[in-house]
């Protein structure tokens, strides 16, 4: 029990800032790997500076490795990922559509993560480490390509490449009773992922490279049986400093320098005990974020943010051999109004996800069909939009021990 708790807690201090990470393609086992193709296509093209954005695509390929070393457990995780969006554009003088396509490929930073016990097993050390493989210095077409699949909304793949070498240090302390487990933990990051203000900043028409600053992170976990099951809740506190966004075109060069406000996120996993079910769970988080200032300090209006997301579903089947994935999700952001870019768009999403799993003696297989539909709302254009991920992954049956 405590164990899980720590591993949670962790991964919060190590990808606080993220609501979703390519880690989370594959399952939490001691090595995977995969591939995903996501596209959307929107019934009304939106708006943004360099074009209407019509239809967006990407194929992602994750990896993970976990293994123990004495005490210690190393993670490493990665992705190679290719992105397109198709730009549609009023028509020419001539009567002839300007459509054209915009693109980002290039692998992403690597992250690392050692966990290990300090004193005792009640106080652990979480140190990730991210190293710069990632694509960096993007050109005006790679900037807008990013501002659509890295949209909080679209939950695409991969939404960040490149920002160069980061690190994170925390510590958790973890208290345990007769059937439950507390853990408090907090951590320093030199931040590695974009953020929709840096993205809705960078405006989608020039050179950009995104500089991010420092970030604190509190949180705090509960883990206790339910039933037959098991409930963990999990709460994360961000403060951030100033991050910096470089932009460079033929005419000049210049820079936005802003500064996060604070970010809260509480997130609840039931894993449920049922009958001829291999596993199932369902998972609820909100996130809170606040206005972020600009250089001089002012904070700007329209910059906050609330998204709630939720999901349920598992595995219908044996404990090994074939298996019935069965899941439903959904999700609310109320957009960032400060912004008509796509990164801050106000959405509503619902999802259906259908696959196959095959659980061998010690491999694990997964194909996997998501649909979504969706409403989005830029400010300045309100349209649906269609949804589809295919997925296949394979991996270890158990977590590393």
């Amino acid at each position: 029990m405590t164990r899980r708790l720590f591993a949670l807690l962790a991964t919060c201090a190590f990808c606080a800032a993220t609501v979703e990470a390519q880690e989370s393609l594959l399952p939490s086992t001691g090595w995977g790997t995969g591939f995903a193709i996501s596209a959307w296509h929107f019934s009304t093209a939106i708006p943004q500076a360099a074009g209407a954005v019509a239809d967006l695509a990407q194929v992602a390929v994750p990896f993970r490795l976990r293994a123990n070393i004495g005490r210690w457990s190393v993670d490493l995780s990665g992705a190679g990922a290719y992105g397109a969006v198709h730009l549609t554009a009023s028509a020419s003088s001539s009567g002839e559509s300007e459509d054209r396509l915009v693109t980002i490929a290039g692998p992403t930073d690597i992250k690392l993560r050692l966990t290990g016990p300090l004193v005792g097993d009640a106080l652990q050390l979480t140190a990730g480490f991210n190293i710069p493989t990632g694509k960096v210095g993007l050109n005006a077409d790679e900037t807008s390509a990013l501002q659509a699949v890295g949209a909080p909304a679209l939950h695409m793949p991969v939404a960040a490449y490149g920002t160069g070498a980061g690190m994170t240090f925390g510590v958790v302390r973890a208290f345990e009773g007769d059937d439950w487990a507390l853990a408090i933990g907090a951590s320093g990051e030199q931040r590695t992922e974009y953020s929709p203000i840096a993205l809705a900043l960078s405006g989608g028409r020039s050179e950009t490279k995104v500089t991010p600053g420092t970030a604190v992170h509190v949180t705090v976990g509960l883990d206790r049986p339910l039933g037959e099951g098991r409930w963990a809740l999990l709460f994360v506190g961000d403060v951030f400093s100033k991050d910096k966004v470089r932009l460079s075109s033929a005419s000049a060069d210049g820079s936005n320098d802003y500064t996060l406000g604070p970010q809260f996120t509480l997130s609840s996993q039931m894993d449920l005990a049922a009958s001829r079910w291999r596993a199932a769970s369902l998972n609820v988080a909100a996130r809170m974020r606040s206005e972020f200032s600009d250089a001089a300090g002012t904070k700007i209006a329209g910059s906050s943010g609330t998204y709630l997301e939720g999901s349920l579903g598992g595995v219908r089947g044996g404990p090994s051999g074939r298996g019935l994935i069965i899941g439903v999700d959904g999700r609310w952001h109320s957009g960032l109004t400060f912004t008509d870019a796509l990164v801050g768009a106000a959405a509503t999403v619902a999802g259906l996800t259908l696959g196959y799993e095959h659980a061998g003696t010690s491999t694990l297989a997964r194909l996997t069909l998501h649909g979504q539909y969706g409403t989005f709302d830029t400010g300045k254009t309100s349209t649906a939009g269609f949804g589809a991920t295919i997925g296949f992954s394979v991996s270890a049956r158990r977590e590393a021990r």
